[in-house]
């Protein structure tokens, strides 16, 4: 007859010693995860490629996960749609710890290689399991977008209006108009705008003004960028221009480029060709000749509601179109809503020897406006 001692009697005495170590440090393990205090595990994933479901993951510096849809990284600026928090834009070094994606993205990096794929970006490195194994330093990463699945996530659209009524004893009323459309990659850059205004006091006209311009920029580096395509259209009746328009080619570079802070400057030969409303009996109504443009952008995110922009497009020509110009904007800009903003916009456009008209009237070499409005953008 044998005694029954239990399981633990017929066990080897180190054996239970070591056990009871085990189970003892597993415990003390699951209390420190599951302390108040307590840091997440940064390397754990919400689900693996597979199982998305078409979402991207973003995950916050907090440890946080969230659900949604990469709309691009540009500026070391990260813009991430989620249903719940809606459009946010992220400081990508100091908010954004983990990124996976659950559609194909093209990346552009430092090296001036852009590839494409999948991508899972943890603190350290970009890495791809398809269409082809492959592995980057996080810090080679400038700027980042949805690859080719949906187009509209490339467009960005901004439109502007403000207006001037007055009654009494002077009738005055005048609008201005103002349109952006700008398409980004993270090779390209390509960009449209416009700026008209009208005014009128007691039904006669006293400005009208009308400046449209696009621009096809081509990245080099991370900073260097070259614009094979620019043009310009300018017409100002008042200044006696019917028809002016400017070609260019640039090259670019960025002075700045922080997350709420850019600063590029560009420039390079041009052509421009200007038509006269009216010249004096025997001088030529067109004039064409070679350019020297350039110009210098600045934007600065004072707060997250608040934007400041100034931009300055000098232009160096002949004496017969006035031999140099430049036009100046700068512009706050006050969000309201994620879409509806108040705006601030002054300007300033100068010919140093424009040209007189048939009656022999010398236009002002400087013409200035101040506006206030609404925007919405896309």
């Amino acid at each position: 007859m044998f005694k029954d001692r239990g399981i633990a009697s017929l066990l080897p005495s180190g054996f239970i010693a070591g056990l009871s170590f085990a189970i003892v440090a597993l415990a003390s393990i699951t209390v420190q995860a599951q302390a108040p205090g307590a840091k997440p595990q940064g390397r754990v994933w919400p689900a693996p490629p597979e199982r998305l479901a078409g979402w991207d993951w973003l995950q916050l510096d907090s440890g946080e996960w969230i659900k949604g849809e990469i709309i691009g990284l540009y500026d070391k600026t990260l813009t991430f749609d989620s249903d719940h928090f809606k459009e946010q834009t992220l400081d990508w070094d100091s908010d954004v710890n983990r990124l996976l994606s659950a559609r194909s993205m093209s990346v552009r990096l430092n090296t001036g290689e852009t590839v494409y794929g999948p991508v899972v970006i943890d603190e350290t490195h970009l890495i791809f399991s398809s269409p082809v194994a492959a592995q980057y330093p996080r810090a080679n990463i400038v700027a980042m977008t949805v690859k080719g699945e949906r187009e509209l996530d490339l467009w960005r659209t901004e439109l502007g209006l403000s207006g001037t009524l007055k009654g009494g004893n002077v009738d005055e009323k005048g609008y201005s108009a103002d349109v952006d459309i700008a398409r980004r990659t993270a090779m390209s850059r390509f960009s449209m705008n416009y700026r008209g205004s009208f005014d009128e006091i007691s039904g006669v006209q006293t400005a009208e003004s009308h400046r449209a311009g696009g621009r096809y920029d081509r990245f080099i580096g991370t900073s260097l960028y070259w614009t094979p395509i620019y043009t310009e259209y300018f017409r100002d009746r008042f200044q006696n221009i019917d028809l002016r328009a400017t070609y260019g080619v640039f090259i670019g570079y960025y002075l700045a480029d922080r997350p709420h802070l850019s600063w590029s400057v560009s420039g390079g030969p041009g052509y421009q060709y200007q038509e006269f409303t009216t010249a004096p009996e025997g001088q030529d109504l067109t004039q064409s000749t070679a350019a020297v443009l350039a110009e210098s952008r600045l934007e600065w995110d004072v707060t997250d509601d608040i934007t400041y922009e100034l931009t300055y497009q000098p232009q160096f020509t002949n004496k017969e179109t006035g031999r140099y110009k430049h036009y100046l904007e700068t512009s706050l800009e006050l969000d309201v809503t994620d879409k509806l903003s108040v705006n601030f916009i002054y300007s300033w456009d100068r010919t140093a020897e424009p040209q007189v008209d048939e009656e022999g009237v010398l236009p002002e070499k400087d013409d200035y406006s101040l506006s206030v409005g609404v925007s919405w953008n896309q």
